[in-house]
């Protein structure tokens, strides 16, 4: 069976102290443009052969929250039809509002409006 070597002792590390950074002597750094961080993000990108690019976010329309009061048996229809065509509630009524006349943005019309995040 070999022998183990003895460990270097612990204490050594942590006797020397490391100075502490005068964080008040730092200064801030000169603005960079974001064409200077986008070619300087291409380039590695393209030294290490990695994605650089970012899709666009496309722009969404605020959001408010609407209290309805609605029959009973209306309300029963309009879940019994989102569970069986997976819509929301949101979507079928903006689909009848524009079906009555009202400027609805097509972009707005989606089946599951949960997945576009909070309301603004």
């Amino acid at each position: 069976m070999a022998i183990k070597p003895d460990l270097p002792s612990i204490s050594d590390d942590l006797a020397t102290a490391r100075p502490r950074p005068n964080l008040r002597a730092l200064r801030p750094r000169e603005e960079i443009t974001d064409s200077a961080v986008e070619a300087n993000s291409r380039s590695i990108g393209e030294h290490w052969g990695a994605s650089t690019r970012l899709s666009r976010t496309e722009e969404e329309t605020p959001l408010t929250s609407v209290r309805l009061d609605l029959p009973e048996y209306v309300d029963r229809q309009l879940r019994l039809k989102c569970v069986t065509e997976g819509g929301s509630k949101a979507y079928y009524v903006l689909k009848a509002l524009a079906k009555d006349g009202f400027e609805i943005n097509e972009k707005d019309l989606r089946l599951d409006r949960r997945r576009r995040g909070k309301l603004r």
